[in-house]
């Protein structure tokens, strides 16, 4: 245990002291209570229905309210079963040959049956949910079907190689077909369609009403308000709600902005005629606000915050603007131990939220950053496609471009710096701290594919081929050799200068093996560096409780505050 393990797990624990409310579906609300440690099943005053042992991912109410279909898994992972919870009584039957991955429920009008796609077993499954009764109709191979609401009795989304085809299940109207169809909803007596080109009404007849699209724009959601179609959007790195009717724009808003704390909303709904956000800032936990049809947003009260959050604007090396989110403690000057996280892939915004870990770092008198790199989905589909594929190693470019930017604008030091990284972002954050060593004093992965070379050996790696440019070609595997954080640290020698090395795994995931993140550590340490690998044993890639990531992120903090003292070198 380090001399700063005490302190830091003192300042976690005060941060923790708030819950995670969700948005209301159908009256009932998925969330986190204050002092919970996983999320549970509320009405909307508040009275809990029930918070099972596990987790629950997704909530379906049945159209009359007596009964809710659950996404449940008895452990920290995606892979789930189908419960259904009776909200009186407030007991859940699971139906564990049901087994789900984030699929969506269709609840028949009279609420005794319901239609889901059990997409772990290839099967689209009808449960009667008052005798027990399950018919199963296997999936032809190599599609991938999707229920969407919509129409009479929902609607069906069949993906193969080059796109998706939509139809109402009712009619088996084709209503139309996209390259990437992302989702649908009810649109009055039409279907509104998510695809990766934008927005499309289209009638049930097939007919095309009206279509909206924005280049410059990452749409995370759209909802139905009225007579207005709401889009919760990212544009230039900020959170956007953009109102359209029949297609039209016609109000774009900052969704949640304050002088006190970089305010992000990242979910939006609409629950018996009221549109709710979820508002949140690197200092702000998370809470729920309204919106009125005029389009205003009530804001939460904001008290007194430990530190302030400053956007900065920092060339890249090819002239390019990149953007980091920078939250210091009040009053502070730099240069500060900095922890700079990134994401970077899959056209998923990267944005200034709630982490405990930051009013943690900051009470220790650090600095916490969330750099934009492309790659992401901050600035609509040209910067995500800036870092896509084979142009892969321009996020690992961002990522240093925007260190050497802090780093001349005074907020910290090469020693003073840790790159922090989860998932994709973890590849991203230890490629570029292996390239150029000299920026920064250590680097921390949670659950990487640090080998980019044997990406189709991870449960779900042959789903990011495309994303790392890897088409098999002789030129991509050299290219991918280049990038792949495990083969450059693999290939060093002894005594070369590389920075601390903290490899988090965690011990339920079933998207990414751990045995990248041990041989990462071990070739670390071959050529004479300070690496070492923890494992989060009851922690996975979904849904995880409070006390294990707690537990994480302490070793995360902990990990940083020894490097930058100099005691982990």
């Amino acid at each position: 245990m380090s001399a700063h393990r005490a302190v830091l797990d003192a300042a976690l624990s005060r941060a923790e002291h708030h819950g995670r409310p969700g948005l209301p579906i159908g009256g009932f609300v998925l969330g986190r209570r204050d002092g919970s440690p996983r999320r549970g099943i509320h009405r909307l005053d508040g009275t809990p229905v029930i918070e099972p042992d596990g987790h629950v991912h997704r909530i379906h109410p049945s159209p009359d309210g007596r009964l809710i279909a659950v996404e449940w898994a008895p452990s920290a992972d995606e892979n789930a079963v189908l419960g259904i919870v009776d909200a009186s009584s407030g007991t859940m039957h699971p139906h564990p040959g049901i087994r789900l991955r984030y699929d969506t429920v269709l609840w028949a009008p009279d609420s005794r049956s319901l239609d889901v796609v059990a997409s772990r077993d290839d099967a689209l499954v009808t449960l009667d949910v008052e005798t027990g009764a399950v018919q199963s109709t296997p999936l032809a191979p190599g599609t991938r079907v999707r229920l969407f609401p919509g129409g009479t009795s929902g609607l069906l989304a069949r993906s193969l190689a080059g796109g998706a085809t939509l139809s109402d299940r009712a009619t088996e109207t084709t209503l139309g077909r996209w390259p990437a169809l992302r989702r649908a909803s009810p649109l009055a007596d039409a279907v509104l369609v998510h695809h990766d080109g934008g927005l499309d009404a289209v009638g049930l007849d097939g007919s095309a009403l009206w279509r909206w699209s924005d280049p410059l724009v990452q749409i995370i959601d759209a909802t139905v308000h009225g007579d207005r179609v709401v889009v919760l959007a990212v544009a230039r790195g900020r959170s956007v709600l953009i109102d359209l009717h029949d297609g039209v724009e016609v109000g774009r808003t900052e969704a949640a902005s304050s002088d006190a704390d970089a305010l992000t909303a990242t979910e939006i709904g609409v629950d018996d005629g009221v549109l709710r956000l979820s508002v949140e800032g690197p200092l702000t936990p998370p809470r729920i606000v309204e919106r009125t049809p005029q389009g205003r947003t009530s804001l939460p009260a904001v008290t007194a915050l430990p530190g302030t959050t400053t956007r900065y604007d920092l060339p890249a090396d090819d002239g390019e603007t990149l953007s980091v989110h920078v939250t210091v403690p009040v009053g502070a000057e730099g240069p500060l131990p900095l922890l700079l996280t990134c994401y970077g892939g899959f056209g998923i915004p990267h944005l200034p939220v709630y982490e405990p870990t930051v009013s943690a770092w900051i009470a220790h008198g650090g600095a916490y950053a969330t750099a934009q790199l492309r790659g992401g989905g901050e600035r609509g589909g040209a910067w995500r496609d800036a870092g896509h594929g084979a142009r892969k190693t321009r996020t690992v470019a961002d990522l240093a471009d925007i260190a050497r930017g802090l780093i001349r604008s005074g907020v910290t030091r090469p020693d003073l710096l840790v790159l922090v990284g989860a998932s994709l972002g973890g590849v991203v954050a230890a490629a570029c701290a292996l390239r150029h060593p000299d920026l920064c004093a250590g680097v921390a992965t949670t659950a990487a594919p640090l080998d980019l070379l044997a990406l189709d050996e991870h449960p779900l790696g042959s789903r990011w081929r495309a994303e790392f440019g890897d088409d098999g070609t002789a030129e991509a595997r050299e290219r991918l050799r280049a990038l792949s954080p495990l083969a450059r640290a693999e290939a060093l020698q002894i005594g070369a200068t590389v920075p601390a090395y903290l490899g988090i795994v965690l011990g339920q995931d079933t998207r990414v093996l751990a045995r990248d993140t041990h041989r990462m550590t071990a070739a670390l340490r071959r050529a004479g560096g300070s690496a070492r690998t923890w494992t989060a044993a009851d922690a996975g890639h979904g849904a995880n409780e409070q006390t294990v990531l707690h537990e994480l992120g302490l070793a995360v903090l902990e990990f940083a505050a020894d490097v930058t003292t100099g005691d982990a070198r």
